[in-house]
């Protein structure tokens, strides 16, 4: 992920440096910006979508979070590990429009026919019911594991992030200027031949 101190090497990212300097929320590790940044960024992560990191960009200037985690989070999703993410994704999704019953809706299961002649035809999905089916199960299984992956994210940052920055913070060394008193003035000779 480029830094904030090298943005302006990358070959493309480069040329908008200056707007992004300009902007602390995108780097800052405060809380409230990175709340937001690991919900959207675990839900992006899983959606099907080509791109990601100009719209992770894109969400991070509309919601004002941090791009280093929001971004950093696009990278889980690679050659490698998207086929995996689409398997679980449609399966999660199918799964959660089954229990609900909102498979019907989707085109999972096809609407009963009454017609019992009309019963193999009705059988075979449409091309526009098969489309929404993927992509009502693809979008409904990656916002479930978006949002129980950016829980975790969550959880891990204000279990164990948060109480150990406090606790660094209240170990620093106390670095108050002391000056030096005036001495004391000097008491009066006492004459002992008198």
């Amino acid at each position: 992920m480029p830094r904030r101190a090298r943005f302006h090497t990358y070959p493309l990212v480069g040329r908008f440096a200056a707007f992004a300097r300009s902007r602390n929320f995108l780097w800052s590790f405060q809380y409230p910006q990175l709340r937001p940044a690991f919900y959207l960024g675990s839900v992006l992560t899983f959606l099907p979508v080509l791109g990601q990191l100009p719209i992770a960009f894109g969400l991070c200037l509309l919601f004002r979070t941090n791009f280093m985690i929001l971004g950093g989070l696009q990278l889980a999703s690679n050659l490698l590990t998207f086929p995996f993410i689409l398997w679980g994704t449609f399966h999660l999704g199918t799964f959660v429009l089954g229990l609900t019953g909102l498979d019907s809706l989707a085109g999972l299961i096809p609407p009963p026919v009454a017609d019992p002649a009309l019963a193999s035809a009705a059988a075979e999905p449409a091309g526009g019911a098969s489309f929404s089916l993927y992509a009502s199960a693809f979008c409904l299984g990656a916002l479930i594991a978006g949002l129980a992956l950016g829980a975790v994210l969550d959880l891990l940052w204000r279990c164990f992030v948060l109480p150990a920055a406090k606790l660094h913070a209240s170990r620093q060394p106390i670095t108050a200027s002391i000056t030096p008193h005036e001495p004391a003035p000097a008491p009066p000779l006492s004459n002992p031949g008198l």
